[in-house]
C-alpha cells in the first residue's frame, strides 16, 4: 500500500517542486508584506518632522528585506563552496576549462567592483534637505549601481550574440 504524499514531505519531492513552493510562499509573503505597507497606516506623519511619512509596517518591510539579503547571501555562499568542493577534482569539464572559467570570472567581478569604486563620484548629495558627504559610501552606492549597470549590458549583449547564431557560424569556418 502506498502512503500519501503530505504537503510537508520534502524528502520525496524534486527540487524544482519544492523551489516552485518557496518561490510561491515569497511571493506571497512579499505581497501580502507590500499590501500592508501601503494601505494600512501609509499616511501617518513621522513624529520629528511632520511633513514626512513614516508609514506604520516600514519596519516590518526593512526587516523582511534584510532578511531576504541575508538569506540570499548564504544560499550564495553555500552554492560557491558547494561548487569548489565537487570542482577540485575536475578542472576540465567535457573539454572546457571551467576551473579557469570561474577563477577569471571571479577575477573580472572583482577587478570591476575595484575599478566603478575608484570611478565613483564623491560629490555629496542632499538627501531629506540635508547634505550627505560620507566619501565611502557615496563611492560605494556608485560602485554598486554602476557593475549593476554594466554586468546588465554583458549579459543582454551575450544574449544577444548567442541568438544571433555569429559565433556558431565563426566555429564552422
Amino acid at each position: 500500500m502506498k502512503q500519501k504524499k503530505s504537503l510537508t514531505d520534502w524528502k520525496h519531492m524534486k527540487a524544482e517542486q519544492i523551489s516552485t513552493r518557496i518561490l510561491y510562499v515569497l511571493v506571497g509573503v512579499t505581497t501580502v508584506l507590500f499590501v500592508l505597507f501601503y494601505l494600512v497606516g501609509y499616511d501617518m506623519p513621522f513624529m520629528y518632522e511632520p511633513e514626512y511619512n513614516a508609514p506604520l509596517f516600514t519596519d516590518v518591510l526593512l526587516s523582511f528585506m534584510y532578511l531576504m539579503v541575508a538569506a540570499a547571501v548564504a544560499v550564495a555562499a553555500f552554492a560557491v563552496v558547494r561548487g569548489y568542493r565537487r570542482r577540485t577534482a575536475q578542472k576540465v569539464v567535457n573539454g572546457i576549462p571551467a576551473w579557469r572559467i570561474a577563477w577569471g570570472t571571479a577575477g573580472l567581478l572583482m577587478g570591476l567592483l575595484v575599478l566603478t569604486f575608484l570611478l565613483g563620484s564623491s560629490s555629496p548629495l542632499t538627501v531629506n534637505g540635508k547634505p550627505f558627504a560620507d566619501v565611502f559610501w557615496l563611492k560605494t552606492t556608485d560602485m554598486f549601481i554602476y557593475t549593476t549597470l554594466i554586468l546588465m549590458l554583458v549579459a543582454t549583449a551575450a544574449v544577444c550574440l548567442s541568438m544571433s547564431g555569429l559565433s556558431r557560424r565563426k566555429k564552422k569556418q
